[in-house]
């Protein structure tokens, strides 16, 4: 039995691995939107993307925000 895969928990849970690589150390934020469509890189200039998830699995969510970054 597949359980439903929680986007909040990945997009949670990516913000912290990426924080312990040089590439995503400076990322403040990482907030999936209220649709689930959407998840919005906040770095700490300030600075903020945009990038698709929409009907995403939870693997393909993580590499579209890889590719983001």
């Amino acid at each position: 039995m597949k359980m439903n895969e929680n986007k909040k928990e990945i997009v949670l849970r990516l913000k912290l691995l990426l924080n312990a690589t040089r590439a995503g150390d400076d990322i403040r934020k990482l907030v999936l939107s209220e649709d689930e469509n959407f998840v919005t890189i906040i770095w700490e200039n300030g600075y903020q993307k945009d990038v698709c998830v929409e009907a995403d699995s939870g693997t393909a969510l993580i590499r579209d925000v890889l590719n983001a970054v």
